[in-house]
């Protein structure tokens, strides 16, 4: 559901947002303010309920949070900006929000054996 997000949210700053007041708040209502919260929780669940969705895949905000700290770490950004990014005060509430995918896990995991054996393999040559 979030791919292609970069392009919907330029899209957004450049023709929409710019129709609404000025304001510091990324999405506003209709006055500028900050929007209700169950109001983007219905706008995030339209796409899905659109698209013929079960119920077990709507999306929420926190779930988009969620994502977003996934998304992030499994691209290599560093605990502690992801932890700045959401505002989080410790790396520990951050880190409950990551749930990295298996291909991820098991790619690290891969990733470090091999890394291991290379280092016992290059080991081994020296003292021989």
């Amino acid at each position: 559901m979030l791919d292609g997000l970069d392009l919907v949210l330029r899209w957004f700053l450049d023709d929409v947002r710019r129709k609404f007041p000025d304001s510091p708040v990324l999405f506003t209502d209709r006055s500028g303010g900050s929007p209700h919260r169950g109001t983007i929780h219905n706008r995030l669940r339209y796409p899905v309920e659109l698209e013929g969705g079960p119920a077990t895949d709507r999306f929420s905000p926190h779930a988009l949070r969620r994502a977003c700290a996934t998304h992030n770490y499994e691209r290599g950004v560093d605990l502690v900006a992801i932890q700045q990014l959401l505002g989080h005060w410790t790396v520990s509430s951050t880190m409950r929000y990551v749930r990295p995918s298996a291909t991820f896990i098991e790619d690290a995991y891969r990733r470090a054996v091999t890394t291991t054996l290379g280092e016992l393999t290059a080991e081994g040559d020296s003292s021989a």
